[in-house]
């Protein structure tokens, strides 16, 4: 039997999750073993009702400190 689901129901169910941005953050590093630039990734969510320029700031005050730590 066919499903009663339309492709029209699957498009509006969509959650805060779902309508979430997700911006990719590259930090560079020279890194002290080798003198040679590295580069670190990570994937931040931001959900519609964050601002995204704080959100983005604080991974990367974040990241530096963890990036300086090691």
């Amino acid at each position: 039997m066919a499903k009663a689901r339309s492709f029209a129901d699957k498009v509006k169910k969509k959650s805060a999750a779902e309508a979430a941005k997700v911006i990719k953050l590259v930090y560079s590093y020279k890194s002290s073993d080798t003198g040679s630039w590295r580069f670190a990734q990570k994937f931040i969510k931001v959900l519609p009702d964050q601002d995204e320029n704080k959100v983005i700031d604080e991974e990367i005050k974040n990241g530096k400190a963890y990036l300086e730590k090691n």
